[in-house]
This record gives C-alpha cells, structure tokens and sequence, in this order.
C-alpha cells in the first residue's frame, strides 16, 4: 500500500508537465486517493505550477486561456479550479489546525509587505505573521491549504505577464475574457455572497480552523516610521479581568464569532483587497494589464453587493458586511488617481473609467437597482447611501478634478471616446448626486480646506488649523484639495463645453457632406445599375463610417446640456459660419507641419486638435479589404470559410487572375468586375513582445496582386436574396432550383452591363 502511495504521489508531480487536458482529468482522481501526509508535502509544489511560480508566472495559463482561442482547455481549466471542483476538494482536505504552509514575503506585492512590515494591518494578519525574534521582523505568512492557494492567485493577477507572453498580450489588447477573469467572478460571488440568506458553498467546512477573534472596523492611520513592531491586540476590554471571564466569552465567540462560521469569506476580503488595492502603479514599475482592471473592478462591485445586505443580514457574516466598504476606502483613491495618470489616452481608458464608476455607485449594488434595471427606470438614489457619499467625496470630486485634462484631450469626432464622455456625464447628472455632491464639499471643505483658487491650478490649500484633514491616511497635508463645483472648475468645464459642442458641429457638418456625396452618386446611377448595387455590392467603408457617427451629435447634445445643468453654465453661442474660415486657414498649415521636433523626436504635442482632425479627414483605407474586421451584417463562420475559400483559390489561380486582370478587352473588363483590384497594403506592426517600450512601430508594406474574394456571399442581405429567389422558384416554377439558376443568370447579366459599361 506504502508502495502504491509513492507511486501515486510521482505520478502527481510527472502530471504536471503533461497537457492540461490529460493534466487535470488524471489529477482530478489521484487527489481522491492520495494519502495526506503526501499531498501535504505536494500541495505548494503543486500551487507553485498552477501559478508559474519560479518559471516566468504563465503556469497553466488562466490568464492566457479563452473560450476563443482554446474552448477544450477553457471548460477544463474552469471545472478544474471551480469553488466546487478538485482543487478545492484538495485544500479542504488539508485543512486542519496542524498542517499550515509558509509564503514568503518575498512573493507579496511591494505595498502589502510595508503594510505588514509597519504593523499597521488589521488583525485577521495577527495570527497569520510569523516574526524572526531576534530580528523582530515578520518574515513570512503561516496559512492554511484554502488562504495559500487564494493568496497566491490574487497575486497571479499582479504579475505583467502581457509583457512577456504573446497570448497574455492579446488578451489584453483586445480585452479577451480568460479562464481568470471568470474564476475571480466565481469566487467573489461564492465568498462574498450578496443575498444574506445565501450559504457559501461547500457549507460542510470545519469552522475550527481558525481561532475566533473579535472583528472590529480597523481604521489605518497614516504611514509612519516605528523603531519597533506593532503587533496588533484585540481590546483588553472585551475579556474582563478573570479567568472564567475569559472562557464564557472565548465559548460566545466559539458559537458566534465569523471567524469560526464565515473564515473563508474573511479571507477573501482581506486578501482581494490588501493586494489588488495595494498595487504599486508608480513611474518606475509596468502599468497592469487591462485584464487586472477589469477583475478589480468585479471585486469593487461584488464588495458593494455583498456590503449593502448588511442591514438585512441576521447571521454572523454581518460584521463583515459592515467592514467591507471601510476596508476599500483607504487605498481607492490613491489605486485609481495613479492609474488613471499613467493609463494611456486611448480607447482602453474606457476600462479605467468604468472601474471608477462602479466604486462610486454603490447603490447600483443593491436589490432595488437589480430589479429595476431591466425595465430602464433611473431609481432615485436612496438617502442611506448619503453617508457614502460623504466619506469618499474625495474620491468623487478629486478623480473628476484629475480626469477633467484628460477628457479635454480626446477627439470626440471618435464614437468610442464619445462613448467615455457620455458614461461619465450619465453618471454624474444621475437623480440628485450633483446636489449631494455639492452639499458634501460644502460641509467637507467648511472643516477642513479654506479656499483659494488659482487662474491655472485651481487648489485650495488645507488649512493648517485642522487634525482631520487626512482622509484616512491616502489625502494628506501636502496634498492640495480642488473644489469640484469651485469657480476655477466652472470656468474650465465652460471651455470643455465648447470643445465637445464645436467638435459636435464638425461632426454633423461631416455627416452632411457624405450624405451629399451619396446623394450624388446615386442620383448619378441608372434604375438598373442602382438596383444592382443595392441588392449586390455591400455597404462602403463611408456608409459604415457614417452609420458610426450619426450617433455622435445626439450623445454630445446630451453630455453638453448635461454639463451645462450640473454647473450652472449657459450653452455656447457658436455657429459654423464663424468656424468654416478657421478650418481652411489651419487646413493649409497642415498641410506643411510636422510632428517632429529639430531632433527629429515624435513630438505629439506639436499636433493641434484642428490638425488631428484634418488629418483624420483625409486618411484612406490601406488594409486589404478582405481582412478587415467582420461586420454586424456579416455571417461569422461563412466570412471564415469564405475567406479559407479564397485563399486557396487565389494560391492555386493567382497567376490566371493576374494575367485575367492585365487584359485591356472586354475579357479583362470582366475579370475587373469579378476581382478585388492590386494595391499596397500598409499597417503598423505590433510586436508581441516588448522589451523596451519606445512607443515607436515600424510601418510594414506587402503589395498585393488582383485577387478573388467572395467575402460577399457571407453578408446577411446576400443570404436573404439567395432565399428569396429559392422561394420565388418554388412558388411559381414548383423548384427552389430554379430560382437560383434565374439568380445566377442575372447575375452574370449584371456583370456583363457593367463591364460594357465601365
């Protein structure tokens, strides 16, 4: 049996390098039947795999597995680390007052090990550090099966791994969802339930795995340097003085305390938290990924779902609920102030954006909101989330303040970033928030900031006098307090309007003109040749640009008046008359600028807004237009197995089609309605990996031959045409054959027209 045991366990550490698929199905049965003592000794070798821990932090690739790029392996890797599948069986298993494993320090995040080397941390940490006496330092984290394995994959998150994987990387420019990003939502959601009669599952958990402790709201303090370590105690006076004192309330807290009923969900909240709200995002470290954003998001929005059933919670997990939204408080501001100030400008800003929305809005969180938000009805904002409100204005009119430059940056003759503008507006002229915003700066700033306003900077200075300025250790003295609805912000928010009402007229001139020049050309067109070209030829990259941006005025008219009522500024009296001059005079300076400087470095700075758009103005397609991105109108699987189509015929026919194409007769004629015409294809290249990030692309050119594509036939008002002719068959010649022979026949008769016509 020993025998038998020994081989299981080397069979265990050999399945660690086999593919996933037969990984985890062989793993799934060993961990059932594989003694104790040995998984004991296997469990970190184990959890160090699944993380990459010592190997470059890929592991089994949950952060590089989606259900587009590996669906097999994405089902797998789920069901695998499931709360209720067999990794977790495993660290049930393990759990037990005697079996601990110890993490490093040197694994955590920068930000956690000060927090823990200062001794300012909560208690749930208490029992947990593992000091060096002679030292007197911490050295290491002593945790059982379940909180070693969550640590370590709340700090997988951490690790910049779109730097160094090419998979990791398209995932975080295209914003895929991973086999991580759904695991995170998984656990928060079964940990951090947010009904307060739900049951974290599995419910048959020993509850004595971790000594009850009294749980009170911990406020930190601001950083300071002690000469020697604080370790936190619980209040002497919740013991009494006596022993029997001491073992009535020790038998209370043995039946009550969440520790004893609710340790799991304790621990993810402390270490979702700590971590992922600690990141360290300064100038001398990576930005993270967009997939982190998006999961720190789901823990900010779960946090405020599990937080708002306080009121209704009867059970021991109330404590908890009560502490959430206290415990984020500390580091959101300076979490999401540092990365919005690093975040590049460009669409991904909009994850960013999103993440700070979602902590502000709490009351979105809540039944109420849930069961109204299906029927589109804006549900007033509820007075019990005024204290809310007051306790993190900072966080309100602070990241507005920061975010406000950022915005004026954006060209808003872009869908996308109109998108960002209207989200943010939407959210601030929501109900009576401005209102509650207003009346809380008044009363934050009445205790504690005296105001001067500045024509550029617009601070105001805090006032020496008061001793609660700092806003829980993250807003300090130093730091300079800009009055949102200040009279320097108003003045910047009027030229803000401006900007996005004149950046409106632009647009709505664009749209005009290219509903001229349809207009035009098709006035232009024949009966028969137009008829052709509606029920044949798909739409053109101007009437999918133009289908984009006739949404854009309507969302600037309402961000506009929307700002207009939030700081009481009056619209802007502009006409495009007093504009069509400043266009022509700045489109002929365009005409010989240049981006860069003497030294001939990319200097952004030297483009003006007018010449970006003049610019955007006149850029023409250079991508192959078989290879741009499928469209709404389009068949997925049909444009894919057309396109393998094609570039097999192409391969095999290519110099026929070229040959085809040179002819100067009526033969050639037709070919040139068959075949996509030569051409220079043009991108920038993205390197898959990147090193030094120099923010420079190197541009890459591939000439093209005349080539066959019948992308067309994939489009959706193709494939009703071809049904319509089969129905028209059927009904009057009784054979849906029949129909498509008619269609095929005036289809060559159109390509005929049109080459004698060409």
């Amino acid at each position: 049996m020993a025998f038998y045991n020994d081989n299981v366990g080397k069979r265990i550490l050999e399945l660690l390098s086999f593919p996933i698929m037969e990984r985890c199905s062989e793993l799934n049965m060993l961990f059932d039947i594989c003694n104790l003592r040995e998984l004991q000794e296997l469990f970190p070798t184990i959890v160090n795999s699944v993380f990459g821990i010592g190997t470059g932090g890929l592991g089994w690739g949950l952060r590089a597995t989606t259900k587009e790029n590996s669906p097999q392996c994405f089902e797998m890797l789920y069901n695998f680390f499931a709360p209720m599948g067999p990794m977790f069986r495993l660290c049930y298993r393990l759990l037990n007052d005697a079996i601990k494993f110890e993490l490093s320090l040197e694994h955590l995040p920068h930000k956690l090990v000060e927090l823990i080397h200062s001794g300012q941390y909560s208690i749930f940490y208490a029992d947990l550090v593992n000091i060096d006496p002679f030292r007197r330092q911490v050295t290491s984290l002593s945790l059982n099966a379940f909180d070693y394995y969550i640590l370590n994959f709340v700090i997988h998150a951490t690790l910049p791994l779109h730097k160094m994987y090419p998979a990791a990387l398209q995932v975080h420019n295209e914003r895929l969802k991973t086999v991580y990003f759904f695991l995170t939502a998984e656990y928060l959601c079964n940990f951090l339930p947010s009904r307060p009669d739900a049951m974290v599952m599995p419910s048959n958990i020993c509850p004595s795995v971790k000594a009850p402790q009294p749980m009170p709201v911990q406020q930190l303090q601001p950083k300071r340097s002690p000469k020697y370590l604080k370790i936190p105690q619980p209040n002497p006076g919740l013991y009494g003085s006596g022993a029997n004192n001491m073992s009535q309330i020790n038998q209370r807290n043995t039946e009550a305390s969440p520790r004893a009923h609710a340790w799991r969900t304790e621990s993810v909240l402390h270490f979702f938290i700590d971590t992922w709200l600690r990141y360290d995002v300064d100038e001398a470290r990576d930005l993270p990924s967009s997939e982190f954003i998006r999961v720190v998001r789901i823990l900010i929005k779960q946090t405020h779902s599990f937080a708002n059933s306080a009121n209704l919670d009867q059970t021991v997990m109330a404590t908890l609920r009560k502490i959430a939204q206290p415990m984020m408080k500390p580091r959101i501001y300076p979490f999401i102030k540092s990365i919005i100030g690093r975040w590049p400008l460009d669409s991904s800003m909009s994850v960013v954006l999103e993440l700070w929305l979602s902590y502000i809005q709490p009351w979105r969180y809540t039944f109420e909101w849930q069961n109204n938000s299906g029927a589109h009805i804006e549900v007033p904002i509820n007075s019990r989330f005024d204290a809310f409100i007051s306790d993190n204005i900072v966080i309100y009119t602070q990241i507005f303040v920061h975010i406000l430059p950022r915005f004026e940056r954006l060209d808003y003759t872009s869908l996308r970033n109109v998108v960002m503008l209207h989200r943010l507006v939407k959210v601030f002229s929501q109900s009576t928030l401005p209102m509650k915003l207003c009346h809380a700066e008044k009363s934050y700033a009445g205790n504690t900031i005296s105001f001067v306003d500045s024509p550029r900077k617009h601070s105001t200075f805090l006032s020496s006098t008061s001793s609660s300025v700092e806003w829980d250790g993250s807003f300090y003295h130093e730091d300079l307090y800009t009055p949102m609805f200040g009279t320097a912000i108003k003045s910047e928010i009027e030229q803000f309007i401006k900007t996005v009402y004149i950046s409106r007229m632009y647009v709505a001139q664009e749209i005009n003109a290219i509903r001229r020049e349809q207009k035009e050309r098709r006035n232009s067109l024949g009966f028969f040749r137009k008829l052709f070209t509606h029920l044949f030829v798909d739409m053109s990259p101007t009437e999918l640009k133009l289908q984009e941006i006739n949404k854009i005025p309507d969302i600037l008219d309402l961000a506009v008046r929307s700002l207009c009522n939030m700081f009481y500024v009056d619209l802007p009296n502009i006409s495009i008359d007093q504009l069509e001059p400043v266009v022509g005079q700045s489109f002929q300076k365009s005409l010989n600028f240049s981006i860069y400087d003497s030294s001939d470095y990319l200097d952004i700075s030297r483009v003006s807004p007018m010449q970006m758009m003049n610019n955007l103005a006149h850029m023409r397609n250079t991508i192959d237009p078989a290879k741009i991105p499928i469209q709404s109108h389009e068949c997925t699987v049909l444009v894919r197995m057309l396109h393998q189509i094609s570039c097999i015929l192409n391969e095999k026919f290519g110099e026929h089609f070229n040959n085809y194409w040179s002819r100067r007769n009526i033969v050639g004629k037709i070919w040139h309605q068959l075949l996509y015409p030569p051409m220079t294809a043009q991108w920038f290249d993205k390197p898959r990996v990147r090193l030094h990030v120099s923010g420079v692309s190197e541009l890459c050119e591939e000439e093209l031959p005349a080539r066959l594509c019948l992308r067309f036939l994939a489009s959706y008002r193709t494939l009703a045409l071809i049904i319509l002719t089969m129905l028209i068959g059927y009904i009057f010649w009784g054979s849906s054959i029949t129909g498509i022979i008619a269609l095929f026949f005036i289809s060559v008769a159109y390509v005929l027209i049109m080459a004698i016509i060409s």
